[in-house]
C-alpha cells in the first residue's frame, strides 16, 4: 500500500522507461500533421508510410506497426514538448530539417494545405529549433508543382 502511495507521488522515478524512441517520436509529429486538420485521408496515410518506410528503411509491416503505435502515442501525448525532446537529444540539424520536410510532404498529400497543418510544422519546426530559412526551404522543397 505505501509503494502504491509513493508511485503515485513519484510516477516517474526512472523518466528514461517513459521516453519514446525517436523514430517513434517522428512517426508522431507525422501523425499529428495527417490529425490537425480533423480529416484523416487515405493520400496523407500513404505518404506517412512511404515516408516511414523510405527513412527508416524498414519493411512496409514494420512501417504498419510504428503507425498504429503512433497513432496511439498522437491520440495520448498532451504537447508536441515531449516529442520535440527526444527528437532535440538525438537528431542532428539534418535529420530536423528532413523531419520538417516529411512533415510538409504529409501536410500537401491531399493536395490542400489546411491553416491547423501549417500552425503544428511551424510549432514543431520552432520547438527543434530549426532555423526560419530552412523551415521556408523545406515548405518550397515539398511543396508540389
Amino acid at each position: 500500500m505505501l509503494k502504491s502511495l509513493l508511485d503515485w507521488f513519484n510516477p516517474n522515478e526512472n523518466p528514461e522507461q517513459q521516453a519514446i524512441s525517436p523514430n517513434l517520436a517522428a512517426a508522431a509529429l507525422l501523425v499529428e500533421v495527417m490529425a490537425a486538420d480533423d480529416n484523416w485521408k487515405s493520400e496523407e496515410e500513404e505518404t506517412i508510410k512511404t515516408l516511414l518506410v523510405d527513412s527508416l528503411t524498414t519493411s512496409s509491416a514494420e512501417a504498419d506497426d510504428l503507425m498504429q503505435t503512433a497513432k496511439q502515442q498522437q491520440k495520448n501525448a498532451t504537447d508536441l514538448y515531449e516529442m520535440t525532446k527526444q527528437l532535440n537529444s538525438h537528431y542532428s540539424m539534418e535529420q530536423k530539417y528532413k523531419l520538417i520536410f516529411a512533415m510538409w510532404k504529409v501536410a500537401f498529400a491531399d493536395g490542400e494545405l489546411d491553416r491547423y497543418e501549417d500552425h503544428i510544422i511551424r510549432k514543431v519546426s520552432e520547438l527543434l529549433y530549426l532555423p526560419h530559412e530552412q523551415f521556408i526551404h523545406a515548405k518550397l522543397q515539398a511543396k508540389p508543382d
